[in-house]
């Protein structure tokens, strides 16, 4: 039976059909591992359709390699909001540094600004992460990561934020399209920003202080091609939930006025983003053997 959404068209959505449609698909394109994150991605996009509203991010970007331990990447990226005629909604610019310290460890230090179409607000913010990555089974890349963000006084929400990010994906990419599928999730730990007014049970107001805890969470599947030497096209889904896991709470309700204070801000994300790459530094060869062959 079709499970229908508000505006939108109706689906199908049959696990058995779906996945009998998708093992029919030759090997040689495509690994079981890799029809299986097809599923994933497509039920779990079909089980977010309907909850909050859609957004597509669009970016394009450059990493440049200063040495074989240093990248430098500019990028930038634009939010259309897919259920208001596909409106911008705001456009960011991204200036970042990687270093790997190690074979598994990087670090990263960027700045991120950000302008907001509608309110003609511009934000920005300083970035610090660390990344350390663990094979699995020499198949699976573990990485994980601590984010500090540092936001200018034009972001209310908050000044400060504290970002972990974990990450799978394949060690190698797979298929004539060079794939490497990933699965991520970020927990966001804010700091600061403008205070909200808490009540007590009556209604009265009790104290007025800033959100500081848990209340972000974002879910990624990613497909990203390998289209040739310098050129990387990724696919994503993204969804963005808010929640009170720790700390004090937002989304506030004042009982006097049933106004919301901070409300949970929720949404889905269809993103894709282009990328150029190259080295700007010469590669040592081989050294040619001089020695005679015996």
């Amino acid at each position: 039976m079709a499970e229908r959404f508000p505006g939108r068209i109706a689906f199908n959505i049959c696990p058995v059909k779906t996945y009998s449609l998708i093992k029919k698909i030759p090997m040689k394109v495509l690994r079981t591992a890799d029809k299986f994150f097809i599923i994933g991605f497509l039920f779990l996009s079909l089980h977010g359709f309907s909850q909050s509203e859609w957004k597509n991010w669009s970016s394009i970007g450059l990493d440049i390699g200063l040495s074989k331990k240093t990248d430098i990447g500019v990028s930038h990226l634009r939010s259309y909001n897919l259920d208001n005629n596909f409106k911008n909604t705001f456009k960011q610019w991204n200036v970042k540094v990687d270093h790997d310290l190690t074979r598994r460890f990087s670090l990263r230090a960027g700045i991120i600004l950000t302008k907001l179409v509608n309110d003609s607000i511009s934000t920005n913010r300083f970035i610090v992460r660390g990344t350390y990555k663990t094979p699995i089974l020499n198949i699976i890349n573990w990485s994980n990561s601590l984010q500090g963000e540092l936001h200018s006084p034009t972001q209310t929400r908050y000044n400060y934020r504290i970002i972990y990010m974990t990450r799978l994906a394949p060690k190698k990419r797979v298929g004539p399209l060079k794939l490497s599928p990933s699965v991520s999730y970020w927990l966001y730990y804010n700091l600061g920003g403008n205070a909200i007014q808490y009540y007590d049970e009556t209604g009265s107001p009790l104290t007025l202080e800033t959100p500081d805890g848990l209340h972000r969470g974002r879910f990624i599947l990613s497909l990203n091609s390998k289209i040739s030497k310098y050129l990387d096209l990724s696919l994503y889904y993204l969804n963005q939930h808010e929640f009170n896991l720790a700390g004090k709470d937002m989304n506030v309700i004042d009982p006097n006025t049933g106004k919301v204070e901070r409300p949970f801000s929720n949404f889905n994300v269809a993103g894709v983003s282009l990328s150029l790459s190259f080295d700007a530094y010469k590669k040592k060869g081989k050294k040619k053997s001089n020695k005679l062959k015996k």
